[in-house]
């Protein structure tokens, strides 16, 4: 308790002595210097806690978008380098040998397989053969000489024996302003050591789209890079730096060196804005792309925060010394309280005014019955209910399933404090949130009470589901996309193999697709694959796997199947893809038919790419009988097909 005042303190304040009342007031001053470093810090707590969740927002949202734009990106170069493997993997090289003087009939069937194989890859611009002495090459239209951006191709894959894929830099498309690169693969030769080569001209304004779809905020950039950090890509396209190596390119290399992944924030030296930059190798091509998000953005609100604490701060401050002056006009008397009851006073109004000044949700809860004390504004409003029904609660009613308390009690009982526990509450109205729970132990009137944090993770959570589904469905028909096909595929391989189970695989084509597209435009091609996408999925089973390969293809994989259901499974989806036209959104009927290979595992099936590729020569075979049939993969497909 401060000391009596002495007599020479008045209450004039022309003739008070200072030093007797700074010693008169000590306590109360010690107090309150004591609260503002308090404050301060806590302020200071607050602003980089939430600069740090700013910073890590912005850094999740650039390393997600990185990340997302890599598998795209990844897999639309798999699947075009699967193309590829497919078609050299189909052609002769004495076939290419001749290429030249090949009958026209021999030409134009390998016309037409690129032609059937370039429908089927949206990035692709054109498919090419070109023969192994390197002066003619065979697109899916018509027979050219080579052109000069697949001589370097030739000559790199001539000389280097162990080279299998080789890229270009960009280059401006011919008969326009786009920009392209060419992916060229080895065709093994018989008895000279190339036999060929087969080049995919892929469109970069496929990385734009990919880029757009993401819906990044403004500001944002997006760059595709090749091994040698030259600017193969950029979103918003700046056309100086295309096909040119980085201006930072010593930086650039020295940050990506050695890894597959970072994140650094840098001020551009394009076009000066500052990012916060993530970048993701491929996993299978010599790329990387780069995703930068604009600071000022991000962090526009943190600063007005920032700035809004301060003033509220300085105004605290302004507002403590009038509060001195006038006590000290007023009164220069010592309080009469004792020592102690002051000293829990002063406690329990700073927690008070603790919880009020923070903007973070936080509860005051009692240890020994969990009874909620005292609620801010904050959590009444994360909770849906008022202050004051807060305070009639406990803590386990708030929670969609109250007795998972026992574990927060619990927890708290044994460490004294709850670190980041994520559980869902209810609100009154019936809604649901995640909350990320955090507390520690502390004094409050006299008892024990524990100090607890909410924090709202529901976006998180939303945003963790929705990475998931992009990353594993096709975003046009929402069924499996072909990564996850192919690995979900590959695990019921395995389980097959082990327990000695049936595996049937299914690959299903659309009929002269390419017409639609061409006759109705893609809108019209998307609508049909989500209908034809709906009638097979209303006639599978729960147990079959149902994905999209790309383009118009899709594949069926029937767990435990047998030949005869596999063929009974096939007929069936034909009959109900072609059973009625499918009506377009303005009214028009559309007669759509599907080919279907299908292929059952066999004791001397080796793997799941050779259960695939026989269902795909079996689609082969029932598109070369007539279409809108099924066949089904016979030892004598590979002979007919070879």
């Amino acid at each position: 308790m401060p000391p009596a005042p002495s007599a020479e303190i008045v209450l004039d304040p022309s003739q008070a002595d200072w030093r007797s009342f700074l010693r008169a007031r000590r306590v109360l001053l010690l107090w309150l210097g004591v609260a503002l470093a308090l404050m301060m810090a806590l302020i200071s707590w607050e602003l980089r806690s939430s600069y740090l969740d700013t910073r890590h927002s912005a850094q999740l949202a650039a390393q997600n978008l990185s990340l997302l734009l890599r598998e795209q990106l990844d897999g639309a170069l798999r699947e075009t380098d699967l193309v590829l493997r497919d078609l050299a993997g189909k052609v002769d090289p004495a076939t290419l040998a001749k290429l030249r003087v090949l009958p026209v009939a021999e030409r134009a069937a390998l016309s037409q397989l690129l032609d059937e194989k370039l429908s089927t890859l949206p990035q692709v611009d054109n498919l090419a053969f070109v023969a192994p002495d390197g002066y003619g090459v065979l697109t899916h239209e018509r027979l050219l000489p080579i052109d000069t951006h697949l001589q370097p191709f030739y000559s790199q894959l001539l000389d280097n024996g162990g080279l299998e894929m080789s890229f270009s830099k960009p280059f401006v498309l011919p008969g326009g302003n786009e920009l392209g690169m060419i992916m060229a693969r080895r065709i093994p030769g018989l008895d000279q050591p190339l036999g060929g080569v087969v080049t995919a001209l892929v469109k970069l304004e496929y990385f734009n789209q990919l880029a757009r779809r993401l819906d990044a905020q403004a500001g944002s950039s997006f760059t595709l890079y090749d091994a040698n950090n030259t600017v193969v890509s950029r979103y918003p396209e700046l056309k100086h730096i295309m096909g040119k190596t980085d201006s930072a390119n010593a930086a650039l290399t020295a940050w990506t060196n050695g890894r597959s992944s970072g994140y650094v924030v840098a001020r551009s030296t394009d076009d000066g804005v500052e990012r916060g930059y993530s970048f993701h190798r491929l996993d299978h091509f010599p790329f990387i792309v780069m995703v930068g998000l604009e600071e000022g953005r991000r962090f526009g609100d943190w600063r007005m925060k920032a700035a809004a604490y301060v003033c509220l701060f300085l105004l605290l401050i302004g507002f403590s010394l009038l509060m001195v002056w006038r006590g000290w006009r007023e009164s220069l008397l010592a309080l009469s309280l004792q020592a102690n009851r002051q000293k829990l006073e002063q406690h329990d109004a700073h927690i008070l005014r603790a919880l009020e000044t923070l903007s973070r949700p936080i509860l005051l809860m009692r240890a020994s019955d969990s009874r909620i004390l005292v609620a801010n504004a904050a959590a009444a409003a994360l909770c849906g209910r008022s202050q004051a029904e807060l305070s009639t609660l406990s803590l386990p009613e708030l929670y969609l399933r109250p007795e998972h308390h026992q574990t927060v009690a619990a927890q708290l009982a044994e460490k004294h404090s709850l670190s980041d526990y994520e559980i869902k509450f209810q609100r009154p109205d019936g809604s649901v949130f995640w909350a990320e729970l955090s507390g520690s132990a502390i004094a409050y009137a006299g008892d024990n009470a524990y100090f607890l944090t909410l924090g709202d993770i529901s976006a998180r959570k939303q945003a963790q589901e929705s990475l998931w589904r992009r990353a594993t469905l096709d975003p046009l028909t929402s069924i499996a996309n072909r990564g996850y096909l192919l690995e979900r595929a590959q695990i019921e391989w395995l389980r097959a193999k082990r327990y000695r189970h049936p595996l049937a695989v299914l690959i299903l084509d659309l009929d002269h697709f390419k017409l639609v597209n061409d006759n109705y435009g893609h809108p019209v091609g998307d609508e049909v694959l989500q209908a034809v996408t709906q009638r097979v999925q209303q006639t599978l089973r729960e147990t079959d796997l149902f994905g999209r390969l790309g383009g118009e293809e899709f594949c069926v994989l029937l767990p435990e199947e047998g030949e005869h259901g596999m063929l009974e499974n096939a007929e069936r989806l034909r009959q109900v893809v072609a059973a009625t036209p499918i009506v377009l959104r303005d009214g028009r009927s559309l007669p759509i038919t599907v080919s279907i290979g299908c292929a059952c595992s066999r004791p001397d099936t080796a793997d799941l790419s050779q259960l695939l590729k026989q269902a795909d020569q079996a689609l082969y075979a029932a598109k070369h009988a007539g279409r809108n049939c099924v066949m089904a993969f016979s030892p004598s497909l590979d002979t007919l097909q070879g």
